[in-house]
Formats: structure tokens, sequence, C-alpha cells
């Protein structure tokens, strides 16, 4: 632990700002890989019975854990749907409005993925800052306390592309997941349609 508080001091305050703001996107990274796998399981199980059985019915979506499948299933206004064509547009709106849903933080964890080597740059202008600063008091007869604003421009920039890499590839793999959820759910989706009237 003393070892981690004397990091974190060497590399100044932007290094708590990169520290915190990467366990952000690594629990909205948790919550998205748990969400979208089990939504995978339910849209596999709801595309296999809507295969198998023309009268299968999803389960009534009562929690979060409910496949894709059944929330738009469920949303669908039946009484509207005479033909086809019918169908096909309330699919389109329900799966629409459902895409905001399914991306939920995946858009936000874009975003600190890009940010955290723009942090880890800031404290590199703040570090070298802190050597030019030193420089113009003290002349480059100081090394010991230039030394120090090196550390801190070399650690920031390594803490911030350390915290983006991972978030930026568990990022990447989670949108594949979502995708492949959407194929399932367009393919299951297709079955409907090409059943109906």
């Amino acid at each position: 632990m003393d070892g981690f508080l004397n990091l974190m001091a060497r590399g100044g305050p932007v290094m708590w700002v990169i520290f915190v703001i990467a366990w952000i996107a690594f629990i909205m990274l948790m919550e998205r890989a748990v969400q979208i796998r089990r939504w995978m399981r339910g849209a596999l199980r709801d595309q296999l019975g809507l295969e198998s059985n023309p009268s299968y019915q999803p389960h009534t979506p009562r929690n979060r854990g409910a496949s894709p499948i059944a929330i738009l299933l469920h949303r669908l206004n039946w009484r509207e749907i005479h033909d086809r064509s019918d169908l096909a547009k309330q699919l389109n709106i329900q799966l629409t409005e459902l895409m905001p849903r399914l991306e939920g933080s995946l858009p936000t964890i874009a975003i600190i993925g890009s940010l955290l080597p723009m942090l880890g740059l800031l404290g590199t202008v703040i570090g070298m800052i802190d050597v030019f600063d030193v420089i113009a008091r003290h002349g480059t007869g100081n090394p010991m306390q230039m030394a120090h604003g090196i550390s801190q421009a070399l650690l920031t920039t390594a803490s911030g592309l350390i915290c983006a890499i991972p978030v930026i590839f568990i990022h990447h793999l989670l949108v594949r997941q979502l995708n492949l959820l959407l194929a399932v759910t367009e393919q299951s989706m297709l079955i409907l349609y090409n059943r109906h009237g």
C-alpha cells in the first residue's frame, strides 16, 4: 500500500484522476459484460424456442435479464399489426427504441478510453512545466528537482496508456458481443416475420 501511495504522490494529482476514472471505466465494463452475457443466454434460448415451436412465447420481461427478443415481443402492439408490413414497422420502431438500453454505458466507456491517454498527456505537460520552472529558478544545477518533474511527466503518461489499453480492448470485445446479440435478435425477428400472415 505504501508503494502505491508513493507512486501516486510521485505522479501528482493527475495520477489520482487517472486512477479514479480508470476504476469507474472498469466497473462500467464489468456491468456491461455481465448484462450482455445474461441477454445473450436469454436470446439464444428464445431463438431456439421460436425455431422449434411456432407457438413459443418468451417469458414476460420482468427483470434486467430478459432477452431483447422477449422485450421486443412484449412491446409490440399486436392490435395494430394486420400484415407483414405492419409487423416490420413495429419491429423497426421497437428495435430502435431498445438500442440505447442495450448499449447502456458503452458509448461513455469509449469516451473514457480515449480520455485516459489525454489525461496522461496532461500530466506530462504539468511535469514538464515543473521542470522548466526549476530551470528558470535554479538553472540546470539542481538535477534532483528536475528529475521530479520528469518522473511525474513519464509516470502520468505511462499510467494513462496502461489504463486506456485494457479499457479500449475490453470495450471492443463487448461491442462485438453486442453485435452478435443484435444478430441473434434480428434472426429471431425474421423467424417471426416469416411466420406472420
